[in-house]
């Protein structure tokens, strides 16, 4: 944009603002005057008497000193609040039912393997449980409570020493009912 052009559209905004502040009162036309000493203007000076009286009196009021409620800067006794005491509600005594032991063991069978020892199939289950793989035969005791009664192709039937409860632990993706 040259200079020309700038000076052009400032000179115009100017003008425009200009324009748009002038009166809207048409040059040679005036409002008429009203008469000196008329009804009205007794009226407005006994209305701005008025006026100034209750100014008056609102500044008297809101002048005068009034003792702050707070002072940072002063230490005084501490208010003392009175507490309420509240009971405890009286809790029934519940009768605790025993829980069962869970019936599921925490472990789960990862695989089964398959050995012919003399000509008799040897099944070891592959069990996982958090932090251990154990590998056990039919007939053996597992740590946690339970024993191993059956190996079959795709799953494991275990017995809780406990309660005689039984198990069974199947591969994961097998069909077997």
């Amino acid at each position: 944009m040259s200079w020309k052009l700038y000076a052009l559209v400032s000179g115009g905004a100017f003008l425009a603002t200009y324009l748009m502040s002038v009166p809207t009162t048409a040059p040679g036309r005036l409002a008429p005057a009203e008469p000196q000493g008329s009804a009205r203007e007794a009226n407005d000076g006994a209305d701005i008497q008025e006026l100034a009286a209750r100014l008056q009196a609102r500044v008297r009021a809101e002048t005068s000193y009034r003792e702050p409620g707070r002072d940072p800067f002063r230490f005084g006794a501490r208010p003392r609040v009175e507490r309420q005491s509240f009971s405890a509600p009286k809790v029934e005594a519940v009768e605790t039912v025993p829980v069962a032991p869970p019936r599921a063991p925490a472990m789960m069978l990862s695989g089964i393997a398959t050995d012919i020892v003399g000509g008799v199939t040897q099944r070891t289950a592959i069990l996982s449980k958090v932090g251990a793989v154990l590998l056990v035969r039919e007939g053996e005791a597992i740590e946690g409570g339970y024993r191993v009664l059956t190996i079959d192709d795709q799953s494991v039937t275990l017995e809780a020493t406990s309660d005689g409860t039984r198990t069974t632990l199947r591969l994961a993706g097998s069909s077997v009912p």
